[in-house]
């Protein structure tokens, strides 16, 4: 993986997942994955093996949201809170479209889900494709006689004809989750999502000194991992069993 000081090293990802209610560690995977994206699913089964069911409701950073995870969490009925995910978006304009011809100068119609050109002319939908999950690729087609005979053919259809415009969006799972994360009840429970996540790894590199593993290897390094968080645990349990003790009766 790459290092903070540049240049790369054998690591290990350290994941943690984070009771909201207790504090308390209740998954621990360690992975040579670079980035999170991906880890979520497998996080998950840990909680499961764990407690004996799936959360259900998990909050995340940007860092796992991509679109197949949402889309894997709307099928497993949890409820996902995490960052946000690209907007939809049409495509640029190809090689040799000039400018003023690209995607933005096409007019769309919602009513009849059509494209009118600088011209005039429509663009019906002929198709829809999954260039990566969780993507819908609408792809828009003029009529071949209209762009052969029009004048700007030269600047728009780059001496290829009929004019091909494509428009992206997201699944209905992934617009559903985007929609969600727009609403102010999404974004209290996002803001949370630090002083829950991050504590733990803020205890184990203070108190524990877990900055690096000492061992190599996935297998000592989980070992490892597991002992910290047992500990952290620990101290999380004598803190909840004064608390108790201590409140008034």
């Amino acid at each position: 993986m790459k290092q903070g000081a540049g240049g790369l090293a054998p690591s290990h990802n350290l994941q943690i997942s984070t009771d909201a209610t207790h504090s308390l560690i209740v998954g621990v995977s360690v992975t040579q994955a670079a980035s999170d994206e991906g880890l979520l699913p497998g996080a998950l089964e840990e909680v499961k093996r764990n407690l004996g069911r799936l959360p259900r409701q998990v909050v995340t950073d940007a860092g796992f949201t991509t679109r197949a995870t949402i889309l894997e969490m709307a099928e497993r009925g949890v409820d996902l809170i995490g960052g946000t995910v690209e907007r939809e978006k049409r495509s640029r304009p190809g090689h040799g479209v000039d400018p003023a011809f690209g995607a933005t100068a096409f007019t769309y119609v919602p009513e009849g889900d059509v494209y009118r050109c600088p011209n005039g002319q429509e663009l019906r939908r002929r198709g829809t494709e999954h260039p990566r999950v969780g993507v819908l690729h609408h792809v828009y087609s003029a009529q071949t006689a209209d762009c052969r005979g029009c004048a700007f053919r030269p600047k728009c259809c780059a001496g290829a004809s009929p004019r091909r415009l494509y428009r992206l969006e997201n699944a209905p799972a992934v617009a559903a989750f985007a929609e969600k994360m727009k609403t102010e009840a999404a974004r209290a429970i996002y803001r949370l999502r630090a002083m829950v996540a991050e504590f733990p790894n803020a205890w184990l590199k203070a108190k524990i000194g877990l900055r690096q593993f000492r061992v190599r290897g996935l297998r000592k390094a989980r070992c490892e991992a597991l002992w910290a968080c047992l500990a952290y645990n620990l101290a999380q349990w004598v803190r909840l069993r004064w608390k108790c003790q201590s409140a008034p009766a």
